[in-house]
């Protein structure tokens, strides 16, 4: 198991930092301020006539994208899958203060989001269950790489695993092409990458690309549709 350390990022947020890889699992720009952007603001809400959305997530992590999730989709109806080859343990996830971090930075209850947050880490893996009214959340220890997805079943793909640089593989065609089969038609994959090889090998398992402004600390990121 690689060394994992709490970073504090730029806007108060933590995340955890792998020194062997040199690798965040979050923006240091911004872990919270990312996730919005990128997996909220461009992500579900690019779908507002959706009430009743199904989520899949590559890269549970920290839980981060989760929570936040949880916390800005109070009006949908969600049912939510997240993907983590190695969890992390509950202490580690407490280390992070996520509770206090997220009610101060969108003013609302702390033991509100404290209870999200239990029930977020306290889910057992591969079931279905729910987190709060109108939330329900799966987690699935699984490899990327060789993860069995449903047909034509998700309304949002976030794609958050590792940067290109320390995992290539994972970014490639064949991890791309079981992605847009797992859509429905009209779906949407959003990710914080944009380089030329995510573009095009998107495009060639038959996503519309479009780059959309970064978040915090990044110029650009991409959003990719099933037409």
């Amino acid at each position: 198991m690689l060394k994992r350390e709490i970073y504090l990022t730029k806007d108060g947020s933590k995340t955890i930092y792998i020194p062997e890889w040199n690798e965040h699992y979050h923006s240091k720009h911004g872990a919270l301020q990312e996730a919005e952007h990128v997996f909220i603001k461009n992500g579900l809400n690019l779908l507002p006539q959706k009430q009743e959305v199904k989520i899949l997530e590559f890269g549970f992590g920290t839980g981060l994208n989760v929570l936040i999730t949880a916390l800005l989709a109070e009006e949908k109806e969600v049912e939510y899958h997240s993907l983590e080859k190695y969890p992390m343990t509950l202490e580690e996830a407490k280390a992070l203060e996520y509770p206090s971090i997220f009610a101060e930075y969108f003013n609302r209850n702390q033991s509100e989001i404290e209870e999200k947050f239990q029930k977020i880490h306290s889910v057992e893996w591969g079931s279905l269950e729910e987190i709060n009214k109108g939330f329900k959340l799966k987690k699935i220890q699984a490899d990327f790489k060789t993860v069995d997805l449903p047909k034509d079943y998700f309304d949002v793909i976030y794609f958050d695993a590792f940067g290109k640089r320390v995992q290539p593989e994972l970014w490639s065609a064949d991890i791309f092409s079981n992605i847009y089969n797992s859509l429905i038609k009209g779906g949407l994959f959003t990710t914080y990458a944009c380089n030329g090889d995510t573009k095009r090998a998107l495009k060639e398992v038959g996503f519309e690309v479009e780059k959309k402004a970064g978040p915090p600390g990044k110029r650009e990121m991409l959003n990719a549709w099933k037409s």
